[in-house]
C-alpha cells in the first residue's frame, strides 16, 4: 500500500540548523515567516488519540512511522509538510527561497535516513519561479523527492505563464506536479471562494480546498500546459473527489462553444484530465449510503485509473485505508492503494519486485 499524502510538522529549534545562521533569529522571531491559519477547527486540527509525548504530533520519524506507516501496514509514506507547504504564501521571496531550501533539505537529512518507507515532495517558493526551478534542479537528484508540490492557495492558479519555469522544471526532471489544498485566502493567496472571505471553518473547509483544486485543474488545462510539456504528470490533493464529474462536463460542455478562445486545445479537455492529472482520495465525500451513485460519477471520468489513496494522517479528516477499502468496489482497489502511485512514481519508490 503506498499512502500519497502522510503530514510532519515542523520542530522549529531543529528545523532551524538547516537555516543560514544569519536568518534564523529572523525565522525564530516570526512563527517561521509562515501566515498562520484564519480559521481554527473548532476541536482540534489533530486525532485526538495520536501520540503526543514528543510535544506536537507527527514531528519525529519514530512516531510517524509507527502511526502513519506501520499501524495502517503502509509499504510507502509520501511526506508533504504540514505547514512547509505554506511557503509560497510568504510576502518575501527571499525568505521563502531560504525557507523552502532549508525544508527540502531537513526531509533529506532527518527524514529520509530514519525509514526506507519515506518519500517527499520537493517544496518551491512560487513567488520567485526561476528560484523554484532552480530548487528542484538542486533536489531531482535525490530519488527519494517523487514530486514537487505548491499549495492550492495562490496568486493565480497555476496555468498563467508566470509559473511556466517551474513546471518546464519539474517535467524536464521526470518528476510530477502536485497541488496541495490549503492556504486559500492567507498570505499572498487570493480569497476562497468567489464570494470574498467566509466567517466558519466549516466555509473554507466545504468551499476554499476544493475551490482551489477546481481552478488549477481548468487553468493547467485550458493553458496548454499538457501540449507545452507532453510528459508532464500532475497530482491533485486533498481536494475532494465528488465535484470532479460536474466540472469536467461543465469544461467539456464549455470549450465546444468557446475552443476558438484556446485553439491549442484540440482535445476534450477531460480526455486531457484522464491522461495528464491524477487525484488523491483523501477526502473521500460521505454519500449517505449513495457509494454507488458517486463511484459511477467517478468512473464516468477514468476512475479507478485516475485515483491514489491517501490517509491525510495526522489531520481530524483522515481517512483510514480499511474504511477506504470497504468503500471501493473490489476491482478498484489494488489499483488505487497501490498500482497507480507505483505507475506514476516508477523507479523513485524503489519497490521490491
Amino acid at each position: 500500500m503506498i499512502d500519497c499524502d502522510v503530514h510532519i510538522e515542523i520542530p522549529t529549534e531543529e528545523f532551524l540548523q538547516f537555516v543560514e545562521p544569519a536568518q534564523r533569529d529572523w525565522f525564530r522571531r516570526s512563527a517561521l515567516g509562515l501566515p498562520g491559519d484564519l480559521w481554527s477547527h473548532p476541536s482540534g486540527w489533530f486525532r485526538d488519540e495520536l501520540d503526543a509525548s514528543f510535544g506536537e504530533v507527527a514531528c519525529t520519524p519514530e512516531v510517524v512511522a509507527r502511526e502513519a506507516l506501520d499501524a495502517i501496514g503502509a509499504d510507502i509514506g509520501v511526506l508533504n509538510g504540514d505547514l512547509g507547504i505554506y511557503v509560497s504564501l510568504m510576502p518575501s521571496a527571499y525568505r521563502a527561497i531560504a525557507f523552502a531550501r532549508a525544508h527540502n533539505d531537513w526531509l533529506r537529512e532527518v527524514w529520509f535516513p530514519a525509514d526506507a518507507r519515506f518519500r517527499g515532495s520537493i517544496v518551491v517558493p512560487a513567488q520567485d519561479p526561476q528560484a523554484a526551478a532552480r530548487e528542484i534542479e538542486r533536489c531531482a537528484d535525490d530519488p527519494r523527492f517523487l514530486q514537487v508540490v505548491l499549495i492550492g492557495g495562490s496568486e493565480r492558479p497555476y496555468g498563467d505563464p508566470r509559473y511556466l519555469p517551474i513546471l518546464e522544471a519539474a517535467h524536464t526532471c521526470g518528476l510530477p506536479f502536485a497541488v496541495h489544498s490549503g492556504g486559500e485566502g492567507l498570505g499572498l493567496a487570493a480569497p476562497p471562494g468567489g464570494a470574498g472571505m467566509p466567517t466558519f471553518y466549516i466555509e473554507w473547509h466545504t468551499l476554499g480546498s476544493s475551490g482551489s483544486i477546481m481552478a488549477h485543474l481548468v487553468s493547467l488545462v485550458v493553458h496548454g500546459t499538457f501540449d507545452r510539456l507532453p510528459g508532464l504528470r500532475v497530482v491533485l490533493m486533498e481536494g475532494g473527489l465528488a465535484w470532479l464529474p460536474g466540472i469536467l462536463w461543465r469544461l467539456d460542455t464549455n470549450w465546444r462553444g468557446l475552443r476558438s478562445e484556446v485553439p491549442w486545445l484540440e482535445r476534450l479537455p477531460s480526455e486531457v484530465v484522464r491522461e495528464h492529472v491524477r487525484f488523491t482520495t483523501q477526502p473521500l465525500e460521505h454519500t449517505d449510503g449513495r457509494d454507488d451513485l458517486l463511484m459511477a460519477m467517478l468512473e464516468a471520468v477514468g476512475a479507478p485509473d485516475i485515483l491514489l489513496y491517501a490517509s491525510d494522517y495526522p489531520h481530524w479528516d483522515f481517512d483510514d485505508p480499511k474504511t477506504m477499502l470497504a468503500r471501493l468496489p473490489e476491482a478498484w482497489r489494488q489499483a488505487i492503494m497501490h498500482d497507480n502511485a507505483a505507475a506514476l512514481y516508477g523507479e523513485r519508490l524503489a519497490l521490491p519486485a
